[in-house]
């Protein structure tokens, strides 16, 4: 019976059944008081009964809505229930009176149910639903160091680039970036020896065991193109292939490619489509990176530079970052060089985070906008490249963009009661400023 006639009867005979029961029980009482009766009297019992009937449901609707702990906690956890049960994908719960039984759903599968942890993926691609494992990449660097063929024309100094070269450092740094933003990786083409591709898109789909218990969420390989054995600056550019069909393949060249092409001086030749075995046989979005021709001569040496290489392997997590949804990791630049006799230490006020500080001969400098913002001196100024507290200019350094002044002059102004050197002025680990109110 359709759901809609089903409610319908199912409401039709409840009403009958009311109405029929509050006939029976005016008839009781026309009855019982025959000889008796007031028609004041078979008003009010009306009104009784239509309290009964309805007002009384009115007023518990309203002293549970004001007063919750009046409310039916069978009733709360069923509404907890069905909600979760939507947010987790299922299906609404429905009585069974009014809708008969439902057929039990099918077993889904794992990696394609929504779970409280995919809830909270971004919306640009909502079919993209994860495990609560973590996103697993697999990465492919193409062919092999001695595949045949597969290297630049010779240039002038009688030298050439082997394909792999390329692809291996870019993969190499790609896995870096990737784990740095929190990804699983396989690698599947680990080594010099050509590895055959049934044996990577295995390990993807973990039909040889990976390590990892399933197969990963997405596939890289990369490569450098070539349109002959000979010198060709007419060709030039990236290109991606993706399996003909696949959404999901497609939605990964596209956002890949972005910033391939906005990170790189080459050219965007497009997304393709071909019958190349990565793609084909890969049960997860896959892509091959085409990163530039190894026959145009410019291209050339870009593919042998790091820098290139490198810019390729964080554009190519970057394009990742988008896809799965996550906020790319930047790389934290390393700190400048010290001046030959300057060594770094630990400034310690009491609870506060350590400073990074100076050592110059036996002497603690200390970094003055934070150490002086941290203990409250507010009568402060940089001029003329020094730092002035109060009316008094005090010995200033300024290394690495940075001004430091020596702790011990805190000391003199009043500001400090005393500095130590743990554990001594000799090995020293890190330096203790003690404020004056602190001591």
């Amino acid at each position: 019976m359709d759901p809609k006639l089903r409610i319908s009867f199912y409401t039709a005979v409840k009403l009958l059944w009311s109405v029929l029961e509050t006939l029976y029980e005016i008839a009781y009482y026309l009855l019982k008081n025959m000889e008796s009766l007031k028609w004041e009297a078979l008003l009010f019992y009306l009104f009784y009964l239509f309290g009964k009937r309805s007002g009384m449901k009115m007023f518990k609707r309203f002293l549970t809505a004001h007063f919750p702990y009046l409310a039916d906690e069978n009733e709360d956890w069923r509404r907890w229930a069905t909600n979760q049960i939507e947010l987790l994908g299922g299906r609404k719960w429905q009585p069974t009176k009014l809708y008969g039984r439902t057929k039990q759903l099918k077993r889904l599968d794992r990696k394609s149910s929504t779970t409280l942890s995919n809830l909270s993926q971004g919306a640009e691609a909502p079919e993209r639903l994860f495990n609560m494992n973590k996103i697993l990449i697999a990465t492919d660097d193409g062919h092999g160091m001695e595949t045949a063929g597969k290297r630049t024309p010779q240039f002038a100094d009688g030298t050439y680039m082997k394909e792999n070269e390329f692809n291996r450092a870019v993969i190499d740094k790609l896995n870096v970036h990737l784990k740095r933003n929190n990804f699983d990786v396989i690698h599947v083409s680990a080594g010099d020896t050509d590895v055959p591709l049934k044996t990577r898109t295995d390990l993807a789909n973990n039909k040889i065991p990976n390590g990892f218990g399933r197969k990963a969420d997405a596939i890289i390989s990369v490569h450098a193109n070539a349109a002959g054995s000979t010198w060709n600056s007419k060709v030039k550019g990236i290109e991606i292939y993706y399996r003909a069909g696949s959404k999901e393949g497609k939605k990964l060249a596209q956002d890949v490619q972005e910033y391939l092409v906005k990170g790189t001086p080459l050219i965007n030749r497009g997304l393709k489509t071909d019958n190349l075995h990565i793609t084909r046989e890969s049960k997860m979005p896959a892509i091959l990176i085409e990163g530039g021709f190894m026959d145009n001569p410019d291209e050339a040496i870009l593919l042998m530079s790091d820098a290139y290489r490198e810019e390729c392997a964080e554009e190519i997590t970057r394009g990742l970052c988008q896809y799965f949804g996550r906020t790319y990791i930047e790389v934290t630049p390393p700190a400048p060089p010290l001046p030959v006799g300057v060594n770094a230490v630990s400034i310690v006020i009491g609870s506060n985070d350590p400073y990074s500080g100076l050592l110059i001969n036996g002497s603690s400098w200390v970094p003055a906008k934070e150490v002086l913002t941290v203990l409250g001196v507010k009568t402060w100024m940089f001029q003329k490249k020094s730092i002035y507290i109060g009316e008094s200019s005090v010995e200033t350094k300024i290394i690495n963009n940075t001004s430091y002044i020596k702790s011990v002059d805190l000391v003199s102004l009043g500001i400090l009661k005393g500095v130590f050197f743990d554990p001594n002025v000799v090995n020293t680990k890190r330096v203790l400023l003690f404020p004056k109110e602190a001591v």
